[in-house]
């Protein structure tokens, strides 16, 4: 029978590859790989291409118990699909000779064919409309209008953007429904800038919507203490899901008993209706998880563990409406799986969350004023521009102090600094759809301990959080 060109030269290559290896592995099945045809080619016609006999032979290998591992320097992925990641990759130079010799095209025409094949791994939506958006390569389409494309090379760019189309439509299907269920769940909550909104992957396919996007994932690593065995790269835990876990080549590593305390900068842990927060683990099973948050880095709320088939928690049970956390601790509890054992992190993430942004008080103030220096109106003028994409919302500007001086001295100057900032940012944002807020904590909600002149800095602060109302 007849296939595309595309998909026949796919299987032959595979074939072709790993000929030797199936005569030792798969002594049942027929290890006929080669084209006859013995009246010779004729020009400008597509090969006849017995898929049966193709299949026979390859078939065995794209079982689970067989296929190639994702991170080796293999042509399949485990699932059975075209590792274009390797062969995009210095290292899949050769094969990409393999492929144009068996697909009829030039070495340049697969170069740029490869720029219309997205990587298997579709980890969001903005990645799904980024790949759409590549599909209109202009350096493809001067080579087309230049007369020089074979057949087959316009054959092989019509599939793939084909096939590109169809996987990315049925992700952006898959990402509107957790969409529509989250504001079911909160009908009065809204993205905040729906230009960061987005809707990530999970290792088990389970779609995730993050109204704030990118800006929903832990930042900076606090403290990480490694198990046995194998407890490495806390970091690899922090930024975006990278999704598919069968794809993935690197994640933070508890190990078993291992911890790691994460920090939340743009954004901070707070209740929804439905979970609150979602550990991105990699693998079919959450190896047992034990999850803590804190708001200063010193006192924990346990929030209990996450294992099996769930990776979300609701916080509702620990923490009042409206309060926020800025700290989470993973702690692998022992529970095995592997390889490696204990838990893998691929991403943790704030589900609603809160935008938050910082002001430093030596930016905006003399020391034990509140009146603004002209430096201080220009950062916040500055961070009114960064939140020019903002709608509406409601707005909390909260002053922070450190430890030094009274607690009546500290409270009132925080107050006075908060409204300071608050007076200045409503002019610069100058929209009547906010709701605002100004409250001074003073020195009883620290970031970090006040142990040094250092953490007192981070502590002098002015904050601002911006939640749906």
């Amino acid at each position: 029978m007849k296939k595309s060109i595309l998909t026949a030269s796919l299987i032959v290559i595979f074939s072709f590859s790993c000929k030797k290896e199936l005569k030792n592995t798969e002594p049942n099945i027929e290890t006929k790989t080669t084209l006859e045809n013995t009246d010779g080619p004729v020009d400008g016609a597509e090969p006849e291409i017995d898929m049966g006999d193709i299949m026979n032979v390859v078939g065995g290998l794209l079982n689970p118990s067989t296929a190639p591992d994702s991170n080796s320097k293999s042509l399949f992925t485990p699932s059975g699909a075209l590792n274009i990641a390797y062969l995009k990759s210095e290292e899949g130079k050769s094969l990409r000779k393999t492929f144009a010799d068996i697909a009829g095209v030039s070495e340049e025409e697969v170069d740029l064919s490869l720029t219309l094949m997205p990587d298997d791994n579709i980890v969001s939506v903005k990645h799904a409309e980024a790949i759409e958006k590549d599909l209109n390569n202009p350096e493809v389409e001067a080579y087309i209008k230049s007369g020089k494309a074979s057949n087959n090379f316009l054959d092989l760019i019509k599939e793939s953007k084909e096939k590109a189309m169809v996987r990315t439509a049925s992700f952006k299907k898959r990402a509107q429904k957790a969409k529509e269920q989250f504001y079911k769940d909160n009908p009065s909550w809204f993205a905040l800038d729906e230009t960061t909104e987005d809707t990530f992957i999970d290792s088990r396919k389970e779609m995730v919507y993050l109204p704030l996007g990118n800006l929903s994932f832990a930042d900076s690593v606090i403290v990480f203490s490694p198990g046995e065995p194998s407890g490495r790269s806390p970091e690899k835990g922090l930024g975006p899901s990278q999704g598919d876990a069968s794809l993935q080549t690197d994640c933070a590593l508890l190990g078993l008993g291992g911890s790691v305390i994460y920090f939340f900068k743009d954004n901070a842990i707070t209740d929804i209706n439905g979970p609150d927060l979602y550990v991105f683990e990699m693998g079919q099973n959450i190896e047992a998880t034990n999850l803590e948050i804190s708001k200063d880095g010193v006192n924990w709320v346990d929030l209990g563990k996450i294992e099996g088939g769930t990776a979300s928690l609701d916080i509702s049970n620990f923490a009042k409406k409206g309060e926020r956390f800025n700290y989470i601790r993973l702690t692998d509890l022992k529970s095995g799986f592997g390889p490696p054992p204990g838990a893998d992190i691929d991403a943790v993430a704030a589900i609603g969350g809160a935008l938050r942004m910082n002001l430093d008080s030596a930016v905006l103030f003399e020391t034990g004023k509140h009146e603004l220096k002209e430096e201080g109106k220009m950062a916040i003028k500055i961070l009114a521009e960064q939140m020019k994409n903002l709608q509406k919302g409601a707005i909390t500007v909260e002053g922070h102090t450190d430890d030094m001086g009274s607690d009546t001295t500290n409270k009132t100057l925080s107050q006075k600094r908060a409204a300071s900032v608050a007076a200045e940012l409503k002019k610069a944002i100058n929209k009547p759809a906010f709701k605002w807020k100004e409250v001074g904590y003073g020195e009883s909600k620290p970031l970090v301990e006040n142990n040094s002149d250092e953490n007192r800095a981070k502590n002098r602060r002015v904050e601002i959080l911006v939640t749906p109302y």
